[in-house]
């Protein structure tokens, strides 16, 4: 009998909006800041392969969403574009 590992949950974070979000260039990382207070460091390059893009193009600038505050927007100095959801955030953070 083959034994299997126990599923591991996912989805398990509960919304919350952001209140903040940096580049730290130095470390190639984003900082996120939600309401609570709690602060979550999520690499550049997660977001980068969760985006489909290839190489290391510089970030231009970063966005909140508006209305829902619900994820970010990175604009690189190339033109190209790449959001990142909350959830991805608090499920995938270091």
């Amino acid at each position: 009998m083959k034994s299997y590992a126990e599923p591991k949950r996912l989805g398990t974070a509960k919304f919350e909006p952001i209140r903040a979000v940096r580049y730290l260039d130095t470390l190639d990382l984003f900082e996120v800041e939600f309401d609570s207070g709690e602060t979550f460091k999520i690499a550049h390059a997660i977001i980068r392969r969760a985006n489909g893009h290839a190489g290391r193009p510089e970030v231009d600038s970063v966005w909140i969403e508006a209305e829902a505050r619900s994820g970010f927007l990175v604009r690189y100095t190339d033109g190209t574009w790449a959001d990142c959801a909350w959830d991805l955030v608090k499920e995938t953070a270091t």
